[in-house]
């Protein structure tokens, strides 16, 4: 409830901050956007906004405006979308601060049940809901002057880049689409993260996690359980990765603390990003590591996409965790990124 009313509250300052300026939205950002170190002084203004979605859940998010922002004029916009177990301030907002910097507008937001946005309880996973969660930030960049409502294009990074191809078949207003270490939490979660896990063992899989939901029903605590927990000899390298960059001083942030809820097991593996793909005929950028063990879930996108304006893009050393934070990596995947979408958002004449 607390981060409701916060968010709520927010929402409340930034109609009213916005109303003063007569241009800028939301409040000024006050706090760290990203936790990955950025530059100083480069011109890039940050926002605190907040924006209602579907069951009354207030999302909170970071807008960022290149230097040199002027409001009587219409900029293409960039969604930056946090990976599963994430807030905007980790590797969603670094790739919009960094997308921000080659002159794009962009908004990295909380998903619902996660960091300052809204939505009990709090950790869960729910993968349709994080859809629902980008076609209202698409619905918050439309109402923005400064934004050309025709050159809105959507990046993801992980799940976010799953959650962004399953929204943009169906949302057309997403012009553009790109995935940074893409990845379909339903296939990852049914198949695991290196694939083999038998029907029988998602079976009882499931068998497991819906007992564990009759106990919650009957009264027992919601179970939490990390995203990356501590690596053994048999850990995926990603999640291996994945601890060293959530769980210590690394990546770790103050309102991420890599749990979710038990129960989400399964409405992750009821998910697929790939089920509408066919209707998928927008530009599509995916980045991947050359050493990422997750490199099956992009060629796997890849083949399903039905359009032919599509690109794998491979940054070669990179791991799947390496393309969130490792300067060298994310340097070449933001030319990369910003190139494509100058190109597929450019104004039409």
């Amino acid at each position: 409830m607390r981060y409701l009313l916060s968010a709520f509250a927010a929402l409340l300052l930034g109609s009213a901050v916005s109303a003063q300026t007569g241009c800028l939205p939301g409040v000024p950002a006050t706090e760290a956007v990203t936790v990955t170190p950025v530059e100083k002084n480069t011109g890039i203004v940050v926002r605190k906004v907040s924006f209602l979605r579907s069951n009354n859940i207030v999302l909170v998010g970071n807008l960022f405006l290149p230097a040199g922002f002027d409001a009587s004029k219409r900029y293409p916009a960039v969604l930056s979308v946090h990976p599963a177990g994430s807030v905007k301030e980790q590797s969603a907002g670094l790739y919009a601060f960094r997308l921000a910097e080659c002159g794009f507008v962009t908004l990295a937001f909380d998903a619902a049940y996660a960091g300052e946005s809204g939505g009990t309880p709090h950790y869960s996973e729910a993968p349709y809901e994080r859809v629902e969660d980008i076609r209202y930030a698409v619905d918050y960049l439309v109402t923005l002057p400064f934004v050309d409502e025709s050159r809105i294009g959507a990046l993801g990074i992980c799940a976010g880049g799953g959650y962004v191809i399953a929204t943009a078949p169906t949302d057309r207003r997403i012009r553009a689409v790109a995935g940074v270490s893409a990845a379909d939490i339903g296939a990852a979660n049914r198949e695991s993260w290196l694939r083999g896990r038998t029907v029988d063992e998602q079976i009882a899989l499931l068998e497991e996690v819906s007992a564990q939901r009759t106990q919650e029903a009957r009264g027992a605590e919601l179970m939490k359980v990390y995203m990356c927990p501590e690596p053994t000899d048999g850990t995926a390298p990603s999640f291996r990765e994945g601890y060293d960059y959530y769980r210590t001083a690394r990546a770790w942030h103050p309102r991420a603390d890599n749990y979710y809820l038990r129960r989400s097991q399964a409405t992750k593996m009821a998910f697929s990003a790939v089920e509408n793909i066919y209707l998928l005929t927008q530009p599509v950028l995916l980045v991947v590591g050359g050493k990422a063990d997750s490199d099956w879930q992009t060629d796997r996108f890849y083949r399903a996409l039905p359009g032919t304006d599509k690109e794998v893009f491979v940054v070669e050393e990179s791991s799947h965790i390496g393309l969130y934070d490792r300067p060298e990596y994310v340097a070449r995947a933001v030319a990369k990124l910003a190139a494509f979408f100058a190109r597929t958002l450019a104004p039409v004449r």
